[in-house]
């Protein structure tokens, strides 16, 4: 895995967030953890566009330029059509891990791409997120068995269904991550589920490869 320094590279218009980010405000990633410099800040509207990529960012990524389009990923900006302030996303290192095993005690080793499927577009595997329990009172009238899929960059919800936006947006960040090979230390290997962020509802989301 690798650390990640984001920075804010250029501002086009006025940063309405208080007080403004400026040109060389950053952030960095280590192994999930994000760290911000002691006085420093990073808006919440800009980090929820820049989150999907930091998972997928981290890691290694084994497929060809040609056939995943991560390689070209190196900024993102804030939604706001006032601001545009641009984050530039850098690898600043790899994370170092102890040669023989990792965290979790399992050995490490190169992903090996037979063992986990082919199915997706090129190397990039389908997904399907599935909710798999409500074990609340879902107050968008989610069900056991509500689902949308990823190809590609591509999302779809099945026709006359919806899927809480809430609930979408605590899935998302994993799924770039998903769709490649993971490494056998990666704790995103074995982690597929997560959990709506309405504690009244707890949704619990099950992301599975699909066809």
């Amino acid at each position: 895995m690798y650390e990640l320094k984001i920075t804010v590279a250029r501002v086009l218009g006025t940063c309405t967030a208080d007080p403004p980010m400026q040109v060389g405000d950053y952030f960095t990633v280590r192994d999930g953890n994000i760290t911000i410099p002691e006085g420093g800040y990073v808006c919440l509207w800009a980090l929820q566009s820049i989150l999907p990529l930091i998972t997928p960012k981290e890691r290694e990524i084994i497929e060809d330029k040609d056939e995943d389009w991560m390689w070209r990923v190196h900024h993102a900006q804030c939604p706001d059509p006032q601001g545009r302030v641009m984050f530039k996303i850098e690898r600043v290192g790899k994370v170092a891990r102890d040669a023989s095993e990792s965290p979790a005690g399992r050995p490490t080793g190169p992903p090996d791409p037979a063992a986990e499927g082919t199915g997706g577009e090129g190397s990039l595997r389908n997904l399907r997120v599935v909710v798999e329990a409500v074990r609340g009172k879902c107050t968008s009238g989610m069900r056991p068995g509500d689902t949308f899929s990823l190809r590609s960059g591509r999302l779809y919800i099945p026709a006359q269904r919806h899927f809480c936006l809430y609930a979408l947006h605590a899935v998302l960040p994993l799924l770039p991550a998903k769709q490649r090979a993971l490494a056998d230390d990666d704790w995103l290997k074995d982690d597929a589920h997560v959990i709506c962020p309405d504690p009244t509802g707890n949704v619990i989301m099950r992301i599975e490869e699909c066809q």
